[in-house]
């Protein structure tokens, strides 16, 4: 039985003609205590902030959860996408968006991946206040004041000046990672799998800076998406050059598949000569086509045949310390397919578990020893007309209580050198790594 919120709400909602900064806005909302939970979500054109919670929906590991507006109900989790589906439809609430993140170990209700963190495996909120900048001014929507937030918006607050924090990290762990590639490459050249994606992982102690890190990363670091969050006891800054999925209300669902590595080069000579690398060494060529490939299979599951496209391929995508080969695959949902449906097929995204997927989940869960939490699965927002924009929650930074994480991977295939997927796994944490401010 799906609970039933009969409270009905109606945002009050203005829009400001102008630009202001997001993060000083954030900021400002912040001292005011006006948020507590909140987060923020910067791409495509538009920045969003939600903060505070009208409603949260929420999983974990025995169950799944409503709260909010007089309501509190769970029921026993069996198929916690599709049940987060039922719960966020019986809301009585108008033109809601929901916003948070759906952890990689959500796969474990679905494959034979098992491990999981103790905190919720997904969390969305409905905020109490939306803000959403875009080139032209800023949308408010709020069951609040909207004189209150407007006078934040005023305020020319300056940042503080944040510093990077000094971390020390014992990257004792090579060895191990390398004996772990090299078991999968020998299953791999068995035909037991095509790919899979292993990851490591570096812990600190410490309290997270969200707005210190996610300054200072931002000055060194361009992406898809971006984001920070505060969740309970869960904070996230990352900035992730993978799109998992984005749904437009016309029910137009596309994934953007990243496959094939390499680092950035010193000048641009360098920087160039590894660009075709991308395209000359077979290794990264066959890792990127298999994940297009798949990713159109996987499509082609919940599309029309004849809307089913294949955009970009193979580009040449290019961050602060890596460039990726990228392709986009899109289709039009059958009517009788919603967002979550792609969601589930979708989950986790090809090139952050493998090929064939159920075989990679299952090697992924063997040779991983600690549950991946959100490190893999997603971040972002969906709303009540079934449009949905979610990344890929990677070169990132978590936190879970007081321990920090930092996580990365490597795309491993038959020709995978462990060597050199070690250092890859570096190039991509460092994107993080060299940019955390911590809180004194």
């Amino acid at each position: 039985m799906v609970a039933e919120i009969k409270t009905q709400v109606k945002y009050n909602e203005t829009f400001v003609v102008g630009q202001k900064d997001p993060i000083i806005v954030l900021n400002n909302l912040l001292k005011a205590g006006t948020f507590s939970n909140y987060v923020m979500y910067e791409g495509n054109n538009e920045v969003r902030i939600a903060g505070n919670e009208l409603v949260r929906v929420s999983v974990t590991q025995d169950s799944v959860l409503i709260n909010g507006l007089g309501t509190s109900y769970f029921e026993p989790v069996s198929d916690p996408l599709k049940q987060v589906e039922a719960l966020l439809k019986s809301l009585n609430v108008e033109n809601w968006t929901a916003y948070g993140y759906v952890a990689f170990d959500i796969a474990r209700f679905y494959s034979a991946y098992s491990k999981a963190i103790s905190q919720e495996l997904l969390y969305f909120l409905i905020p109490e206040t939306e803000l959403r900048f875009t080139e032209t001014g800023i949308h408010i929507k709020t069951t609040k004041s909207l004189e209150h937030v407007q006078k934040q918006l005023l305020l020319d607050n300056e940042l503080p000046n944040y510093e990077l924090s000094s971390v020390l990290v014992d990257f004792h762990d090579r060895q191990n990672y390398e004996n772990r590639v090299d078991t999968l490459v020998t299953a791999i050249q068995q035909g037991k799998l095509q790919k899979a994606i292993i990851s490591r992982s570096v812990k600190l102690t410490g309290n997270l800076d969200i707005l210190g890190t996610y300054v200072a990363a931002s000055k060194t670091n361009n992406s898809a998406r971006s984001y920070c969050l505060n969740l309970e006891d869960i904070r996230a800054v990352g900035f992730s050059p993978e799109i998992l999925m984005q749904v437009n209300e016309d029910g137009f669902v596309v994934t953007n598949p990243l496959a094939g590595t390499r680092p950035r080069g010193v000048d641009l000579e360098e920087d160039t000569q590894l660009s075709g690398e991308l395209f000359t060494d077979a290794k990264e060529v066959k890792e990127h086509a298999l994940s297009a490939w798949l990713a159109q299979n996987e499509i082609t599951s919940l599309c029309s045949p004849e809307t089913v496209r294949v955009f970009d391929f193979m580009e040449v995508k290019k961050y602060r310390c890596v460039q990726h080969l990228s392709s986009r695959v899109g289709g039009k949902l059958l009517p009788r397919y919603s967002l979550w449906d792609a969601l589930k097929v979708l989950f986790p995204g090809i090139t952050v578990s493998g090929i064939d997927k159920e075989q990679a989940l299952a090697w992924i869960d063997r040779l991983e020893d600690e549950p991946r939490g959100i490190y893999a699965g997603g971040i972002g927002w969906v709303d009540s007309n079934g449009a949905a924009d979610i990344a890929i929650a990677i070169r990132s930074v978590y936190q879970y209580g007081n321990r920090i994480h930092l996580n990365a991977g490597a795309g491993i295939v038959a020709e995978s050198v462990p060597q050199k997927e070690y250092i890859e796994s570096v190039n991509k944490m460092n994107t993080m790594l060299n940019n955390l401010v911590l809180e004194a």
